[in-house]
């Protein structure tokens, strides 16, 4: 006794091509979401990191979406000078001239310099002039005379040719191991999700 089984061709092509759909839908989904968890975990850790004055470095941390037709989403960093505080180095003038330090300039380091309080803008007021440390005559500094007599000197900004900074914003490493954590749960929920809705 024989049995034979006949197949419908159209509908197994139907079949398989809705299933590479979800797969490539359920991808984009799970690769999207990965890359806003890791944005999310960057922003989180600037403040262990950092010294956080305003919000524009977080801003400026942003996400590339993947797409059906192109599976790869990005995490990416806006802000140029944002490079060294990953790889670390010396800072350099982009202009040549020296690096203005701010001292006195900042009531509080959480503070913000605003342009008023800029070296050029702080020269044009009474008392303020440009002088060399006492201890390094090779090294200038913006000052302020205060006291009934000016006898008494802040130092505003220090000038220097560099400024060496560490790596410690972690970028890299942070965006891997979200990726490593997070991913394969994302695309378990996204395929799902996928699935549940072509039915």
């Amino acid at each position: 006794m024989d049995l034979n089984i006949e197949i419908n061709r159209g509908q197994v092509d139907r079949a398989t091509t809705n299933l590479a759909k979800q797969a490539c839908y359920a991808t984009a989904l799970a690769l999207t979401r990965t890359a806003q968890d890791a944005q999310a975990e960057v922003r989180r850790r600037l403040p262990e990191r950092f010294t956080i004055r305003t919000g524009w470095v977080a801003k400026g941390i942003r996400i590339k979406p993947a797409k059906k037709s192109d599976l790869q989403a990005s995490v990416r960093v806006l802000d140029p000078f944002m490079a060294l505080q990953e790889t670390g180095g010396a800072k350099r003038s982009q202009s040549g001239d020296s690096l203005a330090i701010p001292y006195g300039a900042r009531p509080n380091p959480k503070s913000v310099t605003r342009p008023g309080k800029f070296p050029g803008a702080l020269l044009k007021k009474p008392n303020h002039f440009i002088a060399p440390l006492h201890d390094d005559p090779s090294t200038h500094a913006v000052w302020r005379r205060r006291g009934r007599k000016g006898r008494k000197l802040k130092m505003m900004y220090r000038f220097v040719d560099r400024v060496e900074i560490k790596p410690r914003f972690g970028f890299m490493d942070t965006v891997k191991g979200v990726v490593e954590s997070r991913f394969q749960k994302n695309f378990n929920e996204a395929i799902t999700e996928a699935m549940a809705s072509a039915h």
